[in-house]
């Protein structure tokens, strides 16, 4: 698969602009949405509505807080984090803040969509936007000892989605048939993967994508993500619509948020090794129904 082998999607025929997409351009976004979420549980969207000035603004304000001394940088990192993944604060990033949600909330009913659900469904599991985080991530250059060392364990997301803006550094990649495949840095656009929570609620239809960061640049690495949560007292099991309403079994028991996590923290085990892929962490397989597992 080539580098560049992952869908890139125009987000303009939803524009708030009046008359900026017809119906049939809009119908041709929610199809290749619902591809690319079946296939790789990843793809990358442009023309999303938050300003390439404030893209630029939300990683250099990134930048200044992980150059500041590390003491400084603590005091805003909640426990058990680091330095390295920490939330930056102040104006721009609460303006960046605000964008992205917005920018959430179109992706969310684009996959409600593509799922073929009842009008804002999805948006019922994240309807307080109390759980929602932004944080930012700071990856260290390669040097002669460190090229290709994993600057982020190979995961899935717990959570409903991820967008994802990066700098041009590179390094991304996602787990496909066993291969790492890397995500080519695309001006002005943001990651957007589906989360565990998200591939459990579509009964398996969309697929939360297991992907990690490695170093293989010069130049340090800086990005920012912003992950849909599901509210912590919603139940979270295979929708009806895709299940009993269709005569389909579902192939996850249900749970909630607050379970999932403590999983996946007490399965953390991250490595270092670039070739190591069991290190993965899959909590989706623990509620999957016998004799049903999520491939990689």
């Amino acid at each position: 698969m080539a580098d560049h082998d992952f869908p890139v999607i125009d987000l303009s025929p939803f524009s708030t602009t009046p008359g900026a997409g017809d119906a049939k351009k809009k119908e041709e976004v929610i199809r290749r949405i619902r591809g690319a979420c079946s296939a790789s549980g990843l793809f990358l969207i442009v023309n999303h509505g938050i300003p390439m000035a404030a893209l630029s603004d939300t990683l250099a304000a990134a930048c200044e807080y992980f150059d500041r001394p590390a003491e400084e940088k603590l005091k805003w990192v909640p426990p058990p984090a680091d330095a390295a993944s920490a939330i930056p604060t102040g104006e721009k990033m609460e303006r960046t803040f605000g964008n992205f949600q917005r920018t959430a909330k179109l992706i969310m009913t684009l996959l409600n969509d593509a799922l073929g659900l009842p009008p804002d469904l999805l948006h019922q599991y994240n309807d307080n936007k109390q759980c929602d985080r932004m944080i930012g991530h700071h990856y260290f250059k390669a040097t002669a000892d460190t090229k290709k060392m994993i600057g982020s364990y190979p995961h899935k997301d717990a959570n409903l989605f991820t967008l994802l803006l990066r700098d041009d550094v590179g390094g991304l990649e996602f787990l496909r048939n066993g291969q790492w495949i890397p995500v080519s840095p695309v001006p002005h656009s943001l990651v957007v993967n589906v989360g565990d929570f998200l591939q459990v609620l579509s009964n398996n239809e969309f697929n939360s994508v297991a992907h990690r960061v490695v170093s293989l640049s010069e130049k340090d690495r800086y990005s920012c993500a912003f992950g849909c949560q599901i509210d912590r007292d919603k139940w979270i099991e295979p929708l009806a619509e895709l299940t009993s309403w269709i005569k389909m079994a579902p192939k996850f028991k249900g749970f909630y948020p607050g379970e999932f996590l403590h999983l996946v923290i007490a399965s953390y085990k991250p490595s270092l090794d670039p070739n190591d892929t069991f290190a993965l962490i899959d909590v989706v397989n623990h509620y999957a129904l016998p004799p049903w597992t999520t491939p990689n």
